[in-house]
């Protein structure tokens, strides 16, 4: 049989779904794309052109990879996020989309065109923390992440993204920065998960991304508590603070960051209209 991008589109969409991926055309594209060195749109520009048999096997190598639920992210090596690609892989976090609204909530608070000091715990890939730099360009941003392969993911991302301007500590929250400092913006996508909440999870990331990124602890706020409880020592007067959760902990955050001392405490949902942010001022 003589494949075409078409038919192999096709096949692929139809083989994902059976396997339970949640989105077997957007997943299929993206691997075909990749194993063909090309984007998205080339495959419909050139959706009747024939596959070579090197291509045909690159795409079934990966294709093999997402039939075991491996993230389409750790197989390209890359996730975009805010319209820009960072780099992941094994045991880092990958970047969500409904995390994009944190990062537009605190560009809504930030100004443009003066200089200004930001601070990004549990920084994962550096998606939040170097989105904001990616955008206002006289920031400087700290990250602060704990674990050393995802700090060291988050460096590079930081020396593509954000050069001269971001810098990267390894460690546990605002023992990791090297002085004190304050911030006109903090923000944070904490572990917010309970322990018991794995069950309803997919093998997509449970049997693949790094629990410590996923989970904290009995209810999920371990993480959450440390934060906000000294977020106030680092904040700048009228500072904002943002910090993701889970849907089920917006009144639990809340009065957390009220009893930090934070005004103005709100909570932002996210695209799916689910409780998913709380910001606050200090």
């Amino acid at each position: 049989m003589s494949w075409t991008v078409r038919s192999l589109l096709f096949w692929a969409r139809e083989w994902l779904a059976k396997k339970g991926t949640e989105s077997p055309r957007l997943d299929a594209e993206l691997l075909l794309a990749s194993a063909l060195g090309c984007d998205r749109t080339r495959l419909y520009i050139d959706i009747d052109k024939p596959v070579a048999a090197e291509e045909l096997a690159r795409f079934k190598k990966l294709m093999q990879r997402r039939g075991a639920r491996e993230p389409v992210a750790y197989i390209l090596g890359v996730k975009e996020f805010y319209g820009r690609p960072f780099a992941v892989e094994s045991g880092v976090f990958i970047p969500r989309p409904e995390t994009e609204v944190l990062v537009q909530l605190a560009l809504e608070a930030l100004p443009r065109d003066e200089p200004f000091r930001a601070l990004d715990l549990c920084a994962g890939s550096g998606a939040v923390g170097l989105s904001i730099a990616a955008e206002r360009l006289q920031a400087q941003v700290d990250l602060v992440e704990r674990s050393p392969a995802a700090a060291e993911i988050a460096a590079r991302n930081a020396e593509k993204l954000a050069p001269g301007r971001a810098r990267v500590h390894q460690g546990d929250l605002y023992a990791a920065l090297p002085e004190k400092a304050r911030y006109l913006a903090i923000t944070a996508n904490p572990p917010y998960l309970a322990h018991g909440e794995g069950t309803q999870l997919t093998p997509d990331i449970t049997d693949y991304e790094p629990r410590e990124a996923l989970f904290g602890g009995d209810d999920g706020l371990e993480v959450q508590r440390r934060v906000i409880a000294s977020v106030s020592d680092w904040l700048a007067p009228g500072g904002l603070f943002g910090t993701e959760i889970g849907p089920s902990q917006a009144e639990s955050v809340v009065a957390l960051c009220k009893a930090a001392g934070l005004s103005a405490v709100r909570v932002e949902r996210d695209l799916a209209g689910l409780d998913r942010h709380v910001i606050a001022r200090a």
